[in-house]
């Protein structure tokens, strides 16, 4: 089959919804499907797999008077924002989260320019049998919904990863939130199939589109070659320290490190820590960080160590060595509006088979996260309980601290080859 993304994320980035896109595209192409990609422009060499693949072809569009100048080459623009832009773009999602949720996106010069370039210049020289939209949804889903508009024939998929309308990090006013359901409703009117990870956010969606659609449950998952990297790396502990690893981004308003920098605190005063005891290391984008005030306690301070990106293997080697992964929940930035009991940040699975545990902050029992750590026998979930943090570091620190070994009868259904397989076949389906 000749297959077409349309994804603004894809390529060298290490975030998440650029791995669960790239994943796709790599066990597609695997499997004899010609794939082309129409992205956003981007820095660097594809990974392994994509790189000098002939069945892949990526396309990078860049968005109408902003080109392709993100912040530190990388295809968020909130990624790696410092100083004044960094200012700019607190202001962004401040408006975004108050007044007009998604639609203050710089990705608005970009989906108009991205459908432009499919319908005249792939389009009539290439019959595609599908077209899979994903992240963001709203930019993506816009762009498809206007090559299918051209393209009746063409078979359209739209991936959710997170929701559009409903979105717990950017609830909006009330009476942008009504329009904003009607536009998606409108958009996705012409979707022939609407995939989102989980159960929970599914049903969302079917309450938003109605049951007379096709949706799928397609998870977020680890590459299958993950696991035996993690089991390949020799775990090399160069002090006594007790490590704690967060790596990924911190999305401001949503996730909240506060509960384990105050037991930190807590354990620094009651004189049962000193710096060299443990760690809180933070590897990727932690920007958001100055919107917590115990970040720059001094106290805290003492404990947390900012390492900024580093490559991709060199971070599985870290996770790899750490005592424990730290995994944040998400609580809607507003009361009422949305929900977060689905929302399964695509970290958690590279984490659940590192053999490292998980301590989950911000995780309460209601969330699928809770039950996945569960079942997985890979951590445990914490809520906000800044006591039970406490003893948990404490036994840790006594014990020496151990690792975990997952049950991969039960994660093995969150490998991508699965995944891909599964939603090709649905397709199938469809034609």
């Amino acid at each position: 089959m000749n297959i077409l993304v349309i994804s603004s994320y894809f390529g060298p980035e290490t975030s998440v919804g650029v791995l669960r896109i790239n994943a796709f595209v790599k066990y597609w192409s695997k499997l004899g499907h010609q794939v082309h990609v129409v992205t956003m422009p981007y820095a660097g060499e594809l990974p392994t797999g994509l790189r000098d693949n002939p069945n892949v072809t990526v396309h990078q569009v860049a968005p109408f008077l902003i080109g392709g100048r993100q912040s530190g080459g990388v295809q968020g623009y909130s990624k790696g924002a410092k100083g004044k832009l960094r200012k700019l773009i607190n202001f962004q999602y401040w408006i975004k989260r108050k007044f007009l949720s998604n639609y203050l996106d710089p990705r608005v010069l970009w989906w108009p320019r991205a459908a432009n370039f499919v319908c005249k210049q792939l389009t009539p020289s290439i019959k595609f049998d599908f077209l899979i939209s994903t992240v963001p949804s709203y930019t993506a889903h816009s762009a498809a919904a206007a090559v299918k508009f051209f393209n009746k024939d063409i078979r359209w998929v739209a991936d959710y990863r997170d929701l559009w309308s409903g979105n717990p990090i950017f609830p909006g006013c009330g009476p942008v939130r009504v329009f904003e359901r009607a536009h998606e409703r409108l958009v996705l009117s012409q979707a022939d199939l609407i995939v989102s990870i989980n159960e929970p956010l599914i049903s969302e969606l079917t309450e938003l589109h109605g049951r007379n659609r096709r949706y799928l449950t397609v998870p977020n998952g680890f590459d299958d070659g993950e696991v035996d990297v993690f089991r390949a790396i020799e775990v090399q502990r160069q002090d006594d320290e007790l490590s704690i690893v967060y790596a990924g981004s911190i999305l401001p308003g949503l996730q909240d490190p506060t509960p384990l920098l105050q037991a930190f605190k807590e354990l620094a005063m009651e004189g049962k820590i000193k710096p060299g005891d443990l760690s809180l290391r933070f590897y990727g984008d932690y920007s958001a960080l100055e919107n917590f005030p115990l970040a720059s306690d001094p106290v805290v301070q003492d404990y947390v160590k900012l390492c900024g990106k580093v490559p991709r293997q060199e971070i599985l080697q870290v996770q790899r060595n750490a005592d424990f992964l730290l995994f944040l929940g998400s609580k809607p930035v507003a009361s009422n509006v949305g929900s977060t009991t689905g929302v399964v940040s695509g970290k958690i699975f590279e984490y659940l088979i590192s053999g490292t545990e998980v301590m989950a902050v911000g995780v309460t029992d209601d969330m699928l996260v809770a039950e996945m750590l569960q079942k997985s026998a890979s951590g445990a979930h914490y809520g906000f309980d800044v006591a039970k943090l406490k003893q948990r570091l404490l036994d840790s620190m006594a014990s020496g601290g151990e690792k975990v070994e997952p049950n991969m009868s039960y994660l093995d259904q969150f490998r991508r080859s699965v995944q891909a397989e599964s939603l090709i076949n649905q397709v199938k389906n469809l034609m």
